[in-house]
């Protein structure tokens, strides 16, 4: 069977379904490899996890073979300026590569991988996109335009390729809307957890549930014993789990918080809460600010004003939340695996 390859630092299947959904139309199969492998090998030993060992001896097999064979079709994710890089070219100069990335900022001064980084790895790094890539596939519009803006890259090399959830799981049930409140991701100060705490603690008419894991983890525990109003429900990986919570809320909390290296960028969580008909009310970051149609499919807030929106909105006005709701279900459909299978099409060529 025809194969083609992700090839990734650390796996990340869940951004490529739409990808998985286009392979299987065409009968062609999609092989997932790991390209940081001391890292993850290491990793597996602190484990002590056999089947990571095994894998990542896989891992190293498959970049050991790309050396001596030719023409795979490699869809290659690896954040900008990575030195790697430099030894990755190498391993790939007989292969057709397409890169796929959700980087927003391409003006070379705000990258997430700073290691060895100059202004020969930076030239090096953008002769690689311009003259080796054969095609890019962005995560979102910004992104595209910020890197034809930067490395002067044509616009027909670039396809933009949104995140995409699997319409066979994450669906409406119908319900009430009531005042239900949910927050999924990391626990972590720049997710502006701590103030989405504190106002449901001063609010306990309202019902906030967590899921995820992070260094507020202990915190989260600690406050969830102590308010009913308050629920913690771990780290779920299980897409029906969480799409079963996803259907017992109302409301998606994205209180991010920018810093000098990160803001919030086009997230799954978002497209799947939207699906099962949970509204969204979220930061102004590029990732929201290109999913949510402000006060159509969700809000968009200042970061500055998000509590403040909490405190004075009507979550009793039912009938133009219902509206917005019901925008939210029809609106994600953009983002299903099978429309957006579609914008991988240029793989197949």
């Amino acid at each position: 069977m025809e194969k083609i390859y992700v090839l990734h630092e650390n796996g990340a299947k869940s951004h490529y379904k739409g990808l998985e959904y286009l392979c299987k139309q065409n009968n062609i199969k999609v092989e997932y490899r790991e390209f940081s492998i001391i890292k993850l090998f290491l990793k597996s030993i602190f484990k002590k996890d056999f089947k990571g060992l095994k894998k990542q001896f896989l891992n190293f097999l498959f970049l050991l073979n790309l050396l001596i064979s030719k023409n795979k079709r490699i869809v290659f994710g690896i954040a900008p300026y990575d030195w790697r890089l430099i030894f990755l070219n190498k391993i790939l100069k007989n292969h057709t590569v397409y890169y796929h990335t959700s980087w927003v900022k391409w003006n070379r001064k705000f990258y997430p991988k700073k290691l060895f980084a100059n202004l020969a790895l930076i030239e090096f790094w953008e002769n690689f996109l311009r003259n080796k890539v054969k095609y890019i596939f962005s995560v979102s519009e910004y992104t595209k335009k910020e890197i034809i803006r930067n490395l002067r890259i044509e616009p027909q090399k670039i396809n933009v390729v949104y995140h995409s959830y699997e319409d066979d799981i994450f669906s409406y049930s119908d319900r009430e809307l009531g005042n239900r409140f949910l927050f999924v991701g990391r626990l972590e100060k720049e997710k502006g957890l701590d103030e989405i705490l504190e106002f449901f603690i001063d609010n306990r008419k309202y019902n906030l549930t967590i899921v995820g894991d992070g260094k507020l983890k202990s915190v989260v525990i600690d406050i969830s014993n102590k308010y009913p109003n308050i629920i913690y429900k771990g780290f779920i990986s299980n897409k029906k789990e969480l799409a079963f919570i996803y259907n017992n809320h109302d409301y998606l909390l994205l209180n991010s918080k920018k810093t000098d290296y990160w803001e919030e960028l086009f997230g799954m969580v978002i497209i799947e809460a939207m699906a099962c008909g949970v509204i969204p009310i979220a930061t102004k970051h590029k990732g929201p600010l290109e999913i949510i149609i402000n006060n159509k499919t969700g809000f968009l807030i200042e970061e500055k004003n998000f509590i403040k929106f909490l405190q004075n909105f009507d979550f009793d006005n039912k009938e133009v939340l219902e509206k917005i709701k019901f925008n939210c279900i029809k609106y994600s459909k953009k983002f299903s695996v099978r429309n957006i299978s579609k914008k991988w099409k240029k793989v197949l060529e």
